[in-house]
């Protein structure tokens, strides 16, 4: 849908005049929204131009997840209190200052308004709201427990968030400590050894010790072919790139790698079996079935490698065969996992197992981030001083054996 824009002109409780620019779905939303803010005599205008319908145009998701969270969280209050999904989604619509949440909020509201239920409206904004999301709210719908579900839902993508962010924040800590030292390591090499070669040749004859003279060759070779190898490392990068995005083996090769790595990977199947705990979780715990629960998941996961795992259960399941099975015979997933699936199939209690599952992993994900932080910190920090010791001490070498050759 598109916003129409307005001009005003207004009195506010000072009795001052103000001007502005205001977007809304049409003259009697923005009338409302102005006098929510206590403006009075107001003269409205609408206007377009170019500009105008440039701003209009989005590109990709809006919606933040956590701009989802927070407007989770404010419908769910707002119904819980009482408030009627129209008037809160009204409500939260003019309190938006944000272009793109504006318009989706307004759209929400408009379909809405038309009849379409909350879910069949957030499913017709597929790319903002996910489809775990939709199915909760349809069940919702259905249960008459809307308010209480959206809370709900609200508090589980705020946990996986915060998970997710934890791992991320891991993952990145030796990515920085490894390009700082390789940034401080080129940038001897292009800048300090070239400076003081001249130095070392005025020292004639004088033989230089090994490691100072491969740090000079080295510090040569960067700067006479610093083009060429920065536009060799782009290229590799730049094709590495369209295979990952455009060659589905060697996008799933590279991600079988990244699973299999010593610090990465237990982190990265972590993330992953928390997401399909939780969603497992959150869907059968409120009577939705293990079929269209798996496939529901199957679709919020990303990497291809679980992906294919749940297409190998919907598979077993399909021939009558338990639902732990395709989890026991992977090596992605922790024996943990699928003895709790195994065991709550016998006892013909999988949601609740379910639910204990997600809530050991999401208790125990912030201590292993923690323990693996803990142990590849000293060693990145030993890595960067050893490096940047080694270069400097190439550097003094020379002033020490040189002085006592002459």
């Amino acid at each position: 849908m598109r916003l129409r824009n307005f001009k005003y002109i207004a009195q506010n409780v000072d009795g001052k005049i103000v001007r502005g620019r205001i977007e809304a779905i049409d003259r009697q939303v923005a009338l409302k929204f102005l006098k929510s803010r206590n403006y009075g005599e107001i003269r409205l205008e609408e206007y377009t131009n170019l500009l105008a319908r440039l701003n209009q145009i989005t590109i990709g998701k809006t919606l933040k997840t956590t701009d989802m969270i927070f407007f989770l969280r404010q419908l769910g209050s707002l119904m819980k209190a009482g408030v009627n999904i129209l008037p809160a989604l009204e409500l939260l619509s003019l309190q938006q200052e944000r272009h793109g949440l504006r318009m989706i909020l307004f759209e929400l509201y408009q379909n809405v308004y038309n009849g379409l239920s909350l879910s069949k409206a957030l499913a017709v904004r597929s790319k903002e709201f996910p489809k775990l999301l939709v199915l909760m709210v349809e069940v919702g719908e259905l249960s008459g427990t809307l308010p209480d579900t959206i809370l709900s839902m609200a508090a589980y993508y705020d946990r996986q968030t915060k998970i997710n962010n934890q791992i991320k924040g891991a993952l990145r800590m030796p990515v920085i400590y490894l390009v700082a030292a390789l940034l401080i390591a080129a940038g001897m090499l292009l800048f300090v050894f070239p400076n003081i070669t001249g130095l070392f040749a005025s020292f004639g004859e004088a033989e230089l010790p090994g490691i100072t003279q491969f740090f000079l060759s080295a510090g040569d070779f960067a700067v006479q072919n610093a083009l060429p190898i920065f536009g060799g490392v782009a290229i590799v990068n730049s094709v590495l790139w369209f295979l990952n995005r455009r060659v589905p083996a060697f996008h799933r090769g590279l991600v079988l790698l990244t699973l299999r790595l010593p610090i990465a990977g237990p982190l990265i199947r972590m993330s992953n079996q928390i997401l399909i705990a939780g969603s497992l979780s959150q869907m059968m715990e409120n009577g939705i079935n293990s079929v269209v629960a798996l496939q529901t998941v199957r679709s919020v996961v990303s990497n291809v490698i679980y992906r294919e795992l749940l297409t190998k259960t919907l598979a077993y399941v399909d021939d009558g065969l338990p639902l732990s099975k395709a989890f026991e015979e992977s090596e992605f997933i922790d024996p943990i996992m699928s003895r709790m699936i195994a065991t709550g199939e016998r006892t013909g209690d999988v949601p609740g197992l379910m639910k204990n599952l997600s809530v050991y992993y999401n208790g125990v994900s912030e201590l292993r981030v923690e323990q693996i932080k803990s142990a590849i910190q000293p060693i990145l920090l030993l890595f960067v001083y050893v490096l940047v010791g080694v270069m400097i001490l190439a550097l003094m070498l020379p002033m020490i054996s040189l002085g006592s050759q002459i």
